[in-house]
């Protein structure tokens, strides 16, 4: 339905039989190319009662992406409500670390990427460890990092870090 094409009887027609059959209003305006409220306004325009939003969830939803995102510090997200949390989504790392040991995570254990790649989740890339030996990790990591900057196998150029 683009720039200036009329609403025919037969799309009326065809939107209420599909709103009949249980179709989403959401589906439907995504396969005649236009935003839902196209719809619905030509359905106010008719005089038919307006459609209440339907709150949907999970693959109901209209931005859903198949459950799986990345968020801005790069770890993945997966969508798992069994969990019973305030979000629906939980780490993937997390999710697999619990699998490997059988429980849940304590809440003073974290899981650790062995090889720094945080979207590796493999199991034998995980480490579950404590918080303080979590933060060791790192502590030896940055120390290994910045002796390879004074031994000058790591060298500052062009404003970042870059092997020598």
């Amino acid at each position: 339905m683009q720039g200036h094409q009329i609403v025919t009887d037969a799309w009326r027609e065809e939107i209420e039989r599909r709103l009949a059959d249980g179709e989403s209003l959401r589906a439907i305006s995504r396969d005649k190319g236009v935003c839902y409220q196209t719809i619905q306004y030509w359905r106010d325009k008719w005089g038919l009662p307006k459609l209440k939003p339907v709150q949907s969830t999970g693959a109901d939803h209209a931005n859903w992406r198949g459950g799986i995102s990345v968020d801005r510090q790069g770890y993945r997200l997966v969508y798992a409500p069994e969990r019973v949390k305030a979000h629906p989504y939980t780490y993937e790392h997390i999710l697999v670390a619990e699998r490997m040991m059988g429980r849940r995570l304590h809440r003073n254990e974290h899981v650790h990427h062995l090889n720094g790649q945080k979207l590796d989740n493999r199991p034998e890339n995980l480490l579950v460890c404590t918080q303080s030996e979590h933060h060791k990790l790192h502590r030896k990591l940055e120390q290994l990092a910045m002796e390879m900057v004074r031994s000058g196998q790591i060298v500052f150029r062009g404003g970042t870090y870059d092997w020598a």
